[in-house]
């Protein structure tokens, strides 16, 4: 989810200005000498750096404009100056920097979102920067997680107890604004505005923010005991930007942010245990509250935060006693009605399309994720049964084959301007492991042992589109790149992690091949394309090479998706970590 942007005012000035001719000549260069125009540069730097969106050139103009909001601080230190350097290191080191210069630049941003919170007493300017604190205190918990593991667990539990709180704060403040525009009978008004420009997106929000400044230029609003309006006689300063009015849409959006905080905060838990009462009674508060005021374009966002609740609970139940876990007991049927009501959802979206366009997205994948696990868990049982094919293998093969068909379909799902670069390669490389999954499954599986060949390129097929999609090419086994492969150039750690995953997952799926007897008459064939990926990899510049850490990630992550990694592939691994080293 997004930072929250306020709008920058014009004055009807401004807007002349704007509007005026330009005249030939040499333009003056401005020196940014001045409070307004180094935040005015920094704006402008900004919007620029948008246009862009991604490269080199958009980074230098984000930097840019962080430097020059930093200026503006210098020469006073408002909320408004503040707020946006920190929303722009915020975007520096989420979608262009790579660590460690993206946790100093998130850390910095995070201690700007904080101090950004103490320079204004509008709560409805705290509740824009209180959203945002919490969403860069998590992003910043997610990075230190992946990167640092264990030895950063503390802090990583702190940032996210942090922002479950701020949120907390944030969703008491929407909700008290929400029952007062409700008991004066104005949020139908305000629902009308929010929508006035279309689907309640950006150019919405535009809307109720230029109703709320109307109000305030006349003098119409006036401070009540809520606190919520921003009083005219409030710091210039609070007037400078238009704020976000809460509307039940953006109360969604905070109680989706919180119970995903919750979660990550009930998985991070070592070792495993259930969260008690008090944690899953705030979560279930935060839902019912949701739910009385949930737009119908939200309903299924609301259904689907239910489901995934109860998935994390599973997840938990099955770590805490999976050592125990016997065939025939029935927890390898756990996750069955999860996958019901999934299917139902996504057939309710149909008939009721959601506001967001990446809720049949996220739910195809989550169905498909849901499948897979349950063929890890088949997976995992299957030893417990005499050798050869067996039920096990054909239930596992039922359940990635339905997981390769959500995940079809997700992929042919039209992309829009909104859709993160990253959304199609990470569903290819979804694909690429349900594919090598099928082929591992040649001792338990007869379909599987006839098809192991296809499966085997399947998977490496599927995770070479993959790299593909992210401008890492050479990583198809038929590349034929030579020397120091191009790179494209930094687009943030979420970016380089998702490749450096793909191109692990192709050199396991060359490993499987190539040490097993699944295909024995193409182990020579894999040898030749795992070497050649190898060196490929080592022939990156070193500040973006696959290293060991990487290897120890991925051997993590199996673990956690699959429940095991058994001795025979963590021995390959730890080649592969030396080769890297």
């Amino acid at each position: 989810m997004p930072l929250r942007r306020p709008q920058k005012r014009r004055t009807a000035e401004d807007d002349a200005d704007a509007r005026a001719k330009k005249r030939p000549g040499k333009r003056r260069e401005p020196t940014y000498d001045t409070y307004d125009e180094a935040l005015d540069g920094g704006v402008e730097m900004e919007e620029k750096g948008e246009r862009y969106r991604d490269g080199e050139k958009a980074q230098r103009f984000y930097e840019k404009a962080a430097e020059l909001y930093k200026k503006a601080v210098g020469f006073s230190q408002t909320y408004d100056a503040v707020y946006n350097q920190a929303r722009v290191l915020y975007t520096l080191g989420t979608s262009f920097l790579l660590p460690p210069a993206a946790v100093e630049l998130l850390t910095e941003s995070l201690n700007l979102h904080r101090l950004a919170s103490t320079l204004t007493n509008s709560p409805l300017l705290q509740m824009d920067v209180g959203f945002n604190l919490a969403q860069t205190a998590t992003s910043l918990a997610d990075m230190l997680e992946e990167l640092e593991g264990d030895s950063r667990k503390s802090d990583v539990r702190a940032l996210r107890v942090e922002a479950r709180d701020v949120l907390d704060q944030v969703l008491q403040g929407q909700a008290a604004f929400l029952e007062k525009t409700r008991e004066e009978g104005d949020d139908e008004t305000t629902e009308e505005a929010a929508e006035a420009m279309g689907d309640g997106g950006e150019h919405a929000e535009e809307a109720v923010q230029q109703e709320a400044v109307n109000a305030e230029d006349d003098g119409s609003v006036e401070e009540d005991e809520t606190g919520m309006e921003v009083d005219e006689d409030e710091d210039d300063n609070d007037g400078t930007y238009e704020t976000h009015l809460p509307t039940p849409s953006t109360f969604i959006d905070t109680v989706l942010a919180i119970v995903d905080v919750h979660l990550s905060l009930w998985e991070s838990v070592d070792p495993p245990a259930l969260p008690d009462a008090e944690q899953q009674g705030a979560v279930r508060a935060a839902l019912d509250q949701a739910a009385s005021l949930v737009p119908p374009g939200r309903q299924a966002e609301l259904d689907f935060t239910e489901i995934k609740v109860l998935l994390t609970m599973d997840s938990i139940v099955w770590d805490l006693y999976k050592a125990e876990a016997r065939v025939g007991t029935g927890i390898e049927k756990s996750l069955d009605g999860a996958t019901i009501a999934l299917s139902s959802l996504l057939a309710n979206l149909e008939a009721q399309p959601p506001d967001e366009p990446t809720v049949r997205a996220d739910v195809l994948t989550t169905l498909a994720e849901t499948h897979s696990t349950i063929a890890y868990r088949m997976m995992f049982l299957a030893p417990q049964l005499p050798p050869g094919p067996s039920p096990l293998g054909q239930q596992a093969w039922f359940h990635l084959s339905q997981a390769i068909t959500h995940l079809s379909t997700a992929l042919d799902i039209p992309t829009t301007a909104i859709t993160p670069r990253e959304f199609k390669p990470s569903v290819l490389l979804s694909l690429s492991k349900a594919s090598l999954a099928r082929a591992r499954l040649s001792d338990i599986s007869d379909a599987a042992k006839r098809n192991a060949s296809q499966l085997c390129e399947n998977a490496t097929t599927y995770a070479g589109r993959a790299a593909e999609g992210l401008g890492w090419g050479f990583i198809r086994l038929e590349s034929a790149a030579v020397g120091r492969p191009a790179i494209p150039y930094q687009a943030g750690w979420d970016a380089e992690l998702l490749a450096k995953q793909i191109a692990l997952q192709q050199l396991r799926a060359c490993l499987y091949a190539e040490r097993t007897e699944s295909v024995p008459e193409e182990k020579e064939k894999y040898t030749k394309a795992r070497e050649g990926l190898a060196q490929r990899l080592k022939s990156c510049e070193a500040a973006r090479r696959v290293g060991a850490p990487d290897v120890q990630r991925l051997v993590d992550d199996v673990e956690d998706e699959e429940g095991q990694m058994g001795d025979l592939e963590k021995g390959w691994w730890r080649e592969v970590a030396e080769e890297f080293a």
